[in-house]
This record gives structure tokens, C-alpha cells and sequence, in this order.
């Protein structure tokens, strides 16, 4: 499961969608308060795709408080200010906006692995 946070509503959207559309589930937030209930509350959650600038809180911000409560959550941030961040940013995945698809899920794909597939029983098994 992924979790799509960005205060740009149609950022989200389109991330989610393509994400979906190669084969992911995903839930959305739009801000990191609404991101940090979804990852106390869903044990499902592999990878966190997240806006560095939003209101309140930054994805920088908010990754660290996730790896509190998740420390095994993999996360790859998303801006358009990636050379503003360079320093904290070091080790990190960072798509640089605007991505294409294929950047995008190349670096979903790197991170966490191409998405399980459910066989004729619904159950969830992976790739053949």
C-alpha cells in the first residue's frame, strides 16, 4: 500500500492514479496531519510519496515523524525545489517536479517492488 500525500489536490490525484494503474494500492492525505493518522491506523502501508512543501508541516518534517511511528515505512519525496533541499535530501529518493509516469514508477518500483498481484482467489501472491 502507498500513501500519496501532497496538499495539491490534482498532484495527488494524478500520483495516485498512475500508481494504481501499474498495479498499486493507494490512499491519499492532503497534509502531513491527515498522513500521520493514516500511518498510525493502516499496518498495510510499504511507502510514503510525499510533497516536501506544504503548509504547516514538510514532508521533511513529516518522514521523520513517520519513521517514529513506522521505522520500516520507505519514503520518496516530491518537489520542485529539490536543490533548495539538497542537504537534507542526501540518502534519499527525490523526484524532482514535474516527473514523468515512468520516473515516477521506476522509483516506486526501486523502492518497494513491482506491485503483488491477487491470483483467482483473491489472495494476494507475487509477480509470475
Amino acid at each position: 500500500m502507498i500513501l500519496v500525500v501532497d496538499d495539491e489536490r490534482g498532484v495527488r490525484e494524478l500520483v495516485r492514479r498512475l500508481a494504481e494503474r501499474a498495479g498499486y494500492q493507494t490512499v491519499e492525505a492532503d497534509s502531513a496531519d491527515a498522513a500521520l493518522r493514516i500511518i498510525q491506523q493502516d499496518p498495510q502501508l510499504q511507502l510514503m510519496l510525499t510533497d516536501i512543501v506544504m503548509p504547516r508541516m514538510s514532508g521533511l518534517m513529516l518522514a521523520a515523524q513517520a519513521h517514529i511511528l513506522r521505522p520500516s515505512l520507505a519514503v520518496i519525496f516530491m518537489t520542485g525545489f529539490a536543490d533548495l533541499y539538497q542537504e537534507e535530501l542526501s540518502g534519499s529518493v527525490c523526484l524532482r517536479k514535474p516527473f514523468k509516469p515512468a520516473e515516477l514508477l521506476a522509483a516506486i518500483q526501486d523502492v518497494i517492488g513491482p506491485p503483488h498481484q491477487k491470483d483467482e482467489s483473491g489472495r494476494s501472491c507475487a509477480p509470475r
